[in-house]
């Protein structure tokens, strides 16, 4: 590895289950991404529409989307803190603060 603190350690892809993750993240973003491009291709060269009308057409699919976003919400809820959970500052210098929101003075 050539950075001391990498953002995503490479390591984790040695793991069974993150790299089946990781590779079913990729393609449904992959499709996602592609169905848009070649749908929005298709409405302006086509079908002759303008680019603005083919966005317009396309809003539908990206109401439909976030309203199933809504329903479904998180996949994971966020982990509950246990006792005084004590939370790191992302600003360099600054206190840290517990996770309920009182100082550590």
């Amino acid at each position: 590895m050539s950075r001391r603190h990498p953002n995503l350690d490479p390591r984790l892809f040695i793991l069974r289950g993150f790299l089946a993750d990781a590779i079913a993240f990729l393609s449904q973003f992959m499709a996602a991404f592609g169905f848009t491009f070649v749908e929005l291709q298709f409405l302006q060269l086509v079908l002759g529409c303008s680019p603005l009308k083919s966005a317009l057409a396309f809003l539908p699919v990206a109401t439909v989307v976030l309203a199933v976003l809504r329903l479904t919400g998180p996949a994971h809820p966020p982990p509950r803190p246990q006792g005084r959970a004590v939370r790191r500052s992302a600003v360099p210098g600054r206190r840290p603060a517990l996770a309920d929101g009182s100082d550590l003075t």
